[in-house]
């Protein structure tokens, strides 16, 4: 379903119909703040720069908003709308840690995992793109190749802890990080540019 520059999947409809479903303490509310003002975070940049956003894409595999590649915003802006999402997401991580409540602690503990885990330098991630941009601007020919290494040596970390502390703890939950990195690794179309979100 699209309404507008908003394209709604299958897979989101069920991902929030489970979080729904799932959530205990306000958990799917926290989650889909932290992502909507991280989403801010690269959506205020790219519009202030002349991007054009082609659609804001909903999935199982989060949000992620597509612009048009070909309006070239130069390495700095691009770097700067990247980097922008993360820095709101951490930004509001500290804005809430110092207020009063479970709730706002909750808060932060979601913006701070959203900002953080977004500047891993994997392929579909913040911090890749940053990379990226970063060893393009450079006139590193190898980018993609050095992205490509960077991706799987941080699967392979982040997997292995997540299967350590899915079997100490007993709760395969955190398997699905595992998961929606997977999803990421989709090749992107090339006449667009993703940030995502989720």
């Amino acid at each position: 379903m699209t309404v507008g520059k908003v394209r709604i999947r299958a897979g989101f409809v069920l991902l929030i119909a489970v979080l729904v479903y799932l959530d205990e303490g306000y958990f799917f509310l926290m989650v889909s703040g932290a992502a909507l003002l991280h989403e801010l975070g690269h959506y205020i940049p790219l519009k202030l720069f002349g991007g054009k956003i082609l659609r804001v894409d909903l999935s199982g595999g989060g949000m992620s908003i597509e612009h048009d590649a070909r309006v070239s915003l130069g390495y700095g802006k691009e770097l700067v709308s990247v980097l922008m999402g993360p820095v709101v997401s951490i930004g509001f991580a500290l804005l809430f840690s110092v207020q009063d409540g479970m709730i706002m602690e909750r808060a932060a503990g979601a913006c701070l995992a959203h900002g953080v885990f977004n500047l891993l330098p994997m392929r579909g991630l913040d911090g890749g793109r940053a990379l990226e941009i970063v060893l393009e601007s450079r006139g590193v020919t190898s980018a993609h190749t050095v992205m490509r290494v960077t991706t799987i040596v941080c699967f392979a970390a982040l997997g292995f802890c997540c299967v350590v502390l899915a079997a100490l703890y007993r709760n395969p939950s955190l398997l699905l990080a595992l998961l929606y990195l997977l999803i990421l690794q989709k090749p992107a179309k090339p006449a667009k540019r993703a940030e995502n979100l989720y």
